[in-house]
């Protein structure tokens, strides 16, 4: 098969993915667990006059959903699950809730716009992909040096020399029937003269008589013919024009003189137009980019939709969303064979999920711990129906598959015949449920000390929790009784040995002095200081004054 040229693979991962998807795949496989990162770690108002707003929008308000796991990219099973799931029927209405104004206006708003046909959709991410095959045929070469307009062109007829090839080895060896070239032209051209073009795509329609998004060989071929288009796309309508009438009279593409030729290499006017062409081209594809994005804008509302009580608002679910499917459309793929929208599902789920994981809680949980408090959920659920009740951490454990599938099945074996376990499977045992402990100390929700108390909300949650840093009412008595019994006692004694005891016991401040400095304040010897000090010390341990202090003892 022919080489490719020029095509370089992009770098899409970053590296916050990369760690991210590095730690889920570090804990899948053994070499770490929950444990590890654990210490490193809605309302809505009803309104049904919302329900003709949404209906113009033709949004799904299936109320269901649940975070999902935090990967970089679906795969193809993702894609073919949310296909099965129907999430992207938006014309379901079952539910509203949420009555706000700026919701309203922005419902109105996007139910305005229609959404796109398979061929349109084609078409605009055609549109964006021909972008980066131009950037391709545009780098500089090893001496920094962009090549000319011209030459880029010639570039971007090698691309289709060799993926015409390559498409045409594809479809023989597989036995299908070759796509018709000159229909390929001719809707290039239909596409190059008006950016918004309608009607039926004969690219999606050949490809679609096959298993096309579901099979090997068709992936391959489907990748090949959108290169093919893509490039024919790509050159001026003057250009296409003479591309088309040498297909017509030979049914192939010129070759390289041929088209050589037909570029008016010499001429520096031509050179200026085909770079106004490359303007052209990127301006359509932003065009094309917007257009995709403003059309499946009600999508992110279906999908926000399943996510709302979960501590975001209705609008900033949307928000997040809106980022996702901005990222779907980046990282769009239309070679796959799959809607855009089973795509930026897929995304867009991802930006909620990670929004609630870092801003619904008042304490934020690290986005990769949310997985692992999402599946404890679920086992607790499941053995609480299984129980009858709830089940113990040990039990949880077990479930978890904290353990080795080893270790479980003999714990599970000694406890059915009611054995004792030894040590150190009961260590075992006992660390993992430790592990759960940590997760459902994580995954409890704070509550505010000013959430209002029982049904005429005249008492607050923090009246009736002590605060165990002031004394209590018994305490803050015999405290003040025992202030004023000590002034009693120090009454008899003379001012010097009052003050004397005050600095050395921190009777004034609270801050107890030495002799040194209690001499120097006084400008007297530290055994001047000592004698006052127990003479003034014998004076209240008689009887008389020591009584009333004993009790405090």
């Amino acid at each position: 098969m022919t080489k490719r040229p020029i095509r370089k693979p992009q770098e899409e991962e970053n590296e916050e993915a990369a760690e991210a998807t590095a730690t889920t795949a570090g804990m899948s496989e053994g070499q770490g667990d929950e444990a590890d990162v654990l210490p490193i770690f809605e309302d809505s108002d009803d309104g049904q006059s919302l329900f003709e707003q949404l209906e113009e929008a033709g949004i799904d308000l299936s109320a269901d959903g649940s975070l999902d796991h935090f990967t970089m990219e679906p795969d193809e099973e993702d894609l073919e699950e949310i296909e099965e799931e129907g999430l992207l029927d938006e014309t379901v209405i079952d539910g509203a809730s949420l009555a706000d104004d700026p919701v309203r206006l922005y419902l109105k708003e996007i139910g305005q716009v229609p959404l796109l046909d398979p061929n349109r959709e084609m078409w605009l991410a055609s549109q964006m992909a021909a972008v980066t095959l131009l950037n391709a045929a545009e780098q500089a070469d090893e001496n920094g040096v962009k090549p000319s307009h011209i030459a880029t062109l010639e570039k971007l007829y090698d691309v289709l020399l060799t993926y015409w090839q390559e498409t045409i080895e594809i479809a023989t060896a597989n036995g299908v029937d070759m796509p018709e070239l000159q229909t390929m032209v001719n809707e290039a051209q239909s596409l190059r003269r008006d950016w918004n073009t309608s009607g039926s795509s004969y690219v999606r329609s050949y490809l679609d008589r096959g298993d096309w998004g579901h099979n090997d060989k068709w992936a391959t071929l489907a990748h090949s013919l959108f290169e093919v288009f893509q490039a024919l796309y790509l050159f001026p309508v003057s250009l296409q024009e003479k591309i088309a009438a040498y297909v017509k009279e030979r049914n192939e593409l010129p070759p390289k003189t041929a088209f050589a030729s037909m570029v008016q290499s010499k001429d520096a006017d031509y050179e200026a137009l085909i770079g106004d062409e490359f303007l052209e081209t990127r301006l359509r594809a932003n065009q094309a980019a917007e257009s995709l994005t403003r059309a499946n804008l009600r999508l992110v509302v279906s999908v926000a939709k399943r996510y709302m009580m979960r501590g975001i608002s209705f609008l900033d679910l949307i928000q997040e969303g809106n980022i996702g499917l901005l990222r779907a459309v980046e990282k769009f793929d239309h070679t796959k064979g799959f809607k855009f929208s089973t795509y930026a599902t897929w995304w867009i789920r991802q930006a909620i999920s990670r929004a609630i994981a870092d801003q619904a809680r008042t304490i934020r949980i690290p986005v990769h711990m949310v997985e692992t408090i999402n599946r404890l959920m679920r086992v607790q659920r499941e053995l609480i129906q299984q129980l009858g009740g709830e089940p113990s951490t040990e039990q949880l454990a077990l479930e978890m598959e904290f353990l080795t599938p080893e270790e479980t099945k003999q714990i599970r074996s000694m406890m059915e015949k009611e054995q004792r376990l030894d040590p150190q499977m009961a260590r075992k045992l006992r660390r993992a449920a430790n592990k759960v402990r940590k997760i459902m100390r994580i995954s409890q929700e704070p509550m505010s000390l000013e959430m209002p108390v029982g049904q005429e909300d005249s008492s607050l949650l923090g009246d009736f929790i002590e605060d165990d840093k002031l004394p209590g009412p018994v305490d803050a008595a015999a405290r003040q009784l025992l202030k004023e019994q000590v002034r009693a006692a120090l009454s008899v004694l003379s001012e010097r040995e009052r003050e004397v005891l005050e600095m050395r016991f921190g009777l004034r401040d609270g801050q107890e002095h030495t002799l040194e400095e209690v001499g120097k304040y006084f400008g007297v010897t530290r055994e001047r200081i000592r004698q006052i000090e127990a003479k003034a010390l014998r004076k209240l341990r008689h009887p008389t004054r020591s009584r009333p202090l004993r009790d405090y003892l």
